[in-house]
Parts: structure tokens; sequence; C-alpha cells
């Protein structure tokens, strides 16, 4: 016997054991299905943000990235190319008074190359 469990803007179906999560995509709202595990089944009820990664991940097979994994990207890419610490002063959050003292010599450094 079919059992549909109605979530905010998706629905898991669940048969015989198995569990597939639905919602509607696209420029025409078409239903789409993924199979998915009984534990993400219960992560998907569990939040809007816990459904939206189950979602994710059925989609894509990766889970997204969490804030602090992002973070630590961003600041990776910054350290490369350090002008844009200035050009953007937001970015001088990701870092620590320490890590500011040590890059923004190099990004001024690389500014002034630019202008050249």
């Amino acid at each position: 016997m079919e059992k549909i469990h109605r979530g905010n803007g998706f629905a898991i179906i669940e048969k015989d054991g198995e569990y597939q999560i639905s919602w509607a995509q696209g420029p025409y709202n078409e239903p789409v299905f993924y199979p998915i595990s009984k534990q993400n089944m219960d992560k998907a009820f569990k939040s809007d943000q816990d459904a939206h990664e189950v979602m994710i991940y059925a989609e894509t097979g990766q889970w997204p990235l969490g804030v602090e994994e992002e973070a630590e990207i961003n600041k990776a890419f910054v350290q490369k190319s350090p002008e844009l610490l200035l050009k953007v002063p937001e970015n001088q959050e990701l870092f620590t008074k320490s890590e500011l003292d040590e890059l923004l010599p190099l990004a001024k450094q690389a500014l002034q190359g630019s202008d050249d």
C-alpha cells in the first residue's frame, strides 16, 4: 500500500519500504521523483532547510555546502587574490586581525602592481 507524507513544497511517497521524494520543478511545474532513504525522509521533515538539503542531495548526489565550508572556500579564494580585501571590504570579515596584518600589505602591493 502506498502512503504519501506531505511536506512544505514536497511529498514523500512510501511504498513497500521504499521512499521517493517528489516536488514540482521546471517552467511547467512538472513533478520530479527521486529515491531516498528512510533517514533522509526523517531529515526532510525536521525543517525547511533540511528538506531543501535532502532535495539537493536527491537530485545531485551531493550535500550542499554548509556555512563554514562556504566561508573556508571564500577565504581561500581571497587569499589567492588579496586585492579583493580592498576592492570588497566585506571580505575582511573572513579573517582574523593577525591574518589581515599579513594579507593587507599583499593586497596593497597587488593593487599597485595592477596600476602599472
